[in-house]
C-alpha cells in the first residue's frame, strides 16, 4: 500500500514564533516531523511514500534537499515540490502517484501514537480486503484545533462532516485511508473550483463512498511553538487503555455502553492522565500500565491475559469476563456457593424436566447477544422446540431455569467502593428484548437493599468482577433470586455516579 504526506504548507505561525526551520524539518523528541512519518509508514510496510513539499523559487528547498538524502539512503520515496492554495490541491498534485490501489494520507505535522496507527492501518487493510468500506478516517474526541472539523457518525459509519459542534462524538484527526475511487471525487472537486480538504470529504459522502471512523485517543497538529512541547509530552507519556466492547455484545445498547467508558475516560483526562480509548473490534495492540476493559471477544481476552503477565492491571480481568460470559459456569458457581437464584438445570436434559413450567431457556456458552438467546417457554413442548432451535444454531450448552413471579429489579455495582444502585426497568419501559413483560409492571415489594448488595458483592468477588451489573426477581415475601449477572453494564440510569465510583476503584489512578 502507498502512503502520502502533504508537506506543502508555509508554517508561517511557527516562523512568527521564532521557529526558523521549515515545518517538515521541525523536530519533536529529536526527530524531524517528515522523518518520523516516513519511518512509521515504512515500518507499516509502505510500498512507496509520496510527498509534496513547498516550492521556493528556482532552488530546491531545504525540505526537498532533505528528501533527496532520504532517497539516497534507500527509503521508498517519491516527491514533488509545488506551491498549492490548499491541502486538497496538494492531494490533487499527488493523485497521479496514488492511482491503482488504496493509500493512507496525512499532513506532515500530524502527531499520533504509533501503536494506534499500526492498529488503524491493520483495520483499514481488513476493511478494504473485505469490501466493507471505501475509506477509514482517523478521528478523535480530543479537541485542540482552532477550527475543528466535526465528524457525524452512525455507529462507526460516517454520515457527515460539520463545521459546527452538533453533538458528534468526534472531530477529524487528519488521517485518511482511502481507495483510489476517491480520486474521481477529488478531480470533480477541482473541476468545480472547490478547495479545502473538508469539502473534499463532504464530496466523498455526497458521491456515495462508504466511510468509516477509527478513533485515535489523541491527534495533535504542530501549528505553534507550544504545540511542540505538547507533542513531546504526549508521546512520552504512558497511557491508560480504555477498551469498549464489540457491537454484537451490546444489543440495542452500543452508544450506552460506550458512554460509560467515555465518562470514565473524560474524568481521567481531567486528572491529567493519558487515555487511549478504542473499540476491541479495531484490535488491541501496544502496552499500557492499566487497561479498563469491556472486551468480550476471545482474541481480545487472550491478549489481555498476555498484558496481565507483563504486569498490566486489567479491570475487569479477562478470566472473570470468561466466567461471567459462560452462563453454565456461572450457574454452577452460584449453585455451589448458595447464591439466591431460581431452581435451574443444565444441558443436556436426559429425562423429564425436573422443573414445573413456565421456564426460561438460556444459552449457556455465552452471554445473550440476540433476542433468541433467552426464551420464555410456557410448557415442555415450547421448551423442546426452543432447544431444537438452539441445536440448529450450533448451541448445545444451555440452562433451564424456573420462572419466578415478582418484581424485576436491575442492579449495578462497583466492588469495594460502596457504590450500589437498583432500578425497576418496567417503571421507565427501558428494555433490550421485551422479556420484562413476563413479570409485568413492578409492584415494588419491600426488600432489604443492604442484603441484596451483600449477595451481589459476594457474587462479584466469587466471579472476580470489579465492575458489575445484574438482574433479580424480588418476590412478595421480600426475598430475591438473581437471574443474570454480567460484566461492566452501561449504568445508563446512574452514569455519572458510576463513573466516579469506577474512578475511585482504579487506585492509584484516582
Amino acid at each position: 500500500m502507498k502512503y502520502a504526506i502533504i508537506a506543502a504548507g508555509e508554517g508561517s505561525r511557527l516562523a512568527q514564533e521564532g521557529i526558523a526551520a521549515p515545518k517538515p524539518l521541525v523536530e519533536v523528541n529529536g526527530e524531524k516531523l517528515i522523518d518520523r512519518l516516513i519511518r512509521v509508514f515504512t515500518d507499516c510496510g509502505a510500498e512507496e511514500v509520496c510527498v509534496i513539499c513547498r516550492a521556493t523559487g528556482d532552488a530546491l528547498s531545504p525540505v526537498a534537499l532533505h528528501l533527496q538524502e532520504l532517497q539516497r539512503a534507500g527509503f521508498p520515496l517519491r516527491f514533488i515540490y509545488k506551491a498549492t492554495p490548499s491541502s486538497m490541491h496538494s492531494l490533487f498534485e499527488l493523485s497521479p502517484m496514488l492511482e491503482g490501489g488504496p493509500f493512507v494520507l496525512t499532513t506532515v505535522d500530524t502527531i499520533f501514537r504509533e501503536t494506534e496507527f499500526r492498529s488503524y492501518v491493520a483495520a483499514f487493510e481488513r476493511l478494504i480486503a473485505d469490501g466493507e468500506a471505501d475509506g477509514l478516517m482517523g478521528v478523535t474526541d480530543y479537541i485542540d484545533d482552532e477550527k475543528p472539523l466535526y465528524v457525524k457518525t452512525s455507529g462507526m459509519d460516517i454520515t457527515g462532516f460539520l463545521d459546527r459542534d452538533d453533538n458528534p462524538l468526534y472531530i477529524s484527526g487528519g488521517i485518511y485511508g482511502l481507495t483510489d475511487r476517491s480520486l474521481q471525487t477529488l478531480r470533480a472537486c477541482i473541476e468545480r473550483g472547490e478547495s479545502r480538504m473538508r469539502n473534499f470529504q463532504r464530496a466523498l459522502i455526497a458521491d456515495g463512498l462508504r466511510l468509516k471512523a477509527w478513533p485515535f485517543s489523541k491527534v495533535l497538529d504542530i501549528d505553534h511553538a507550544s504545540d511542540i512541547r505538547k507533542a513531546e509530552a504526549f508521546l512520552a507519556s504512558k497511557t491508560i487503555l480504555a477498551l469498549t466492547r464489540a457491537p454484537q455484545f451490546s444489543p440495542n445498547s452500543v452508544e450506552k455502553d460506550r458512554a460509560i467508558m467515555q465518562a470514565v475516560a473524560d474524568r481521567l483526562r481531567r486528572q491529567g492522565q493519558e487515555v487511549e480509548m478504542v473499540s476491541e473490534t479495531t484490535g488491541a495492540t501496544g502496552t499500557a500500565d492499566t487497561i479498563l476493559s469491556m472486551a468480550r471477544l476471545p482474541e481480545t481476552l487472550a491478549w489481555l491475559k498476555e498484558q496481565e503477565q507483563q504486569g498490566a492491571r486489567v479491570i475487569n480481568r479477562p478470566e472473570a469476563v470468561e466466567l461471567c460470559s459462560s452462563r453454565c459456569a456461572l450457574t454452577r458457581l452460584m449453585q455451589e456457593n448458595g447464591i439466591p437464584m431460581p431452581a435451574s438445570c443444565l444441558s443436556p436434559l436426559t429425562s423429564r424436566l425436573p422443573l414445573t413450567p413456565p421456564v426460561w431457556l438460556k444459552r449457556g456458552d455465552a452471554c445473550a447477544q440476540s433476542e433468541g438467546d433467552v426464551v420464555f417457554c410456557r410448557d415442555e413442548q415450547e421448551l423442546e422446540a426452543a432447544i431444537g432451535r438452539f441445536a440448529a444454531r450450533g448451541i448445545t450448552d444451555y440452562v433451564v431455569s424456573e420462572h419466578v413471579n415478582g418484581d424485576l429489579v436491575k442492579f449495578y455495582g462497583v466492588r469495594g467502593t460502596g457504590f450500589f444502585r437498583y432500578f425497576y426497568p418496567t417503571d421507565d419501559h427501558d428494555t433490550k428484548f421485551g422479556d420484562e413483560q413476563h413479570n409485568g409492571p413492578a409492584v415494588h415489594f419491600v426488600f432489604s437493599v443492604p442484603a441484596l448488595r451483600a449477595d451481589a458483592e459476594r457474587l462479584a468477588q466469587l466471579v472476580g468482577l470489579d465492575v458489575y451489573g445484574g438482574d433479580c426477581i424480588v418476590t412478595l415475601d421480600g426475598t430475591w433470586r438473581i437471574i443474570d449477572f454480567n460484566d461492566w453494564p452501561s449504568f445508563s440510569r446512574c452514569r455519572d455516579e458510576a463513573a466516579e465510583a469506577i474512578l475511585s476503584s482504579t487506585s492509584p489512578l484516582s
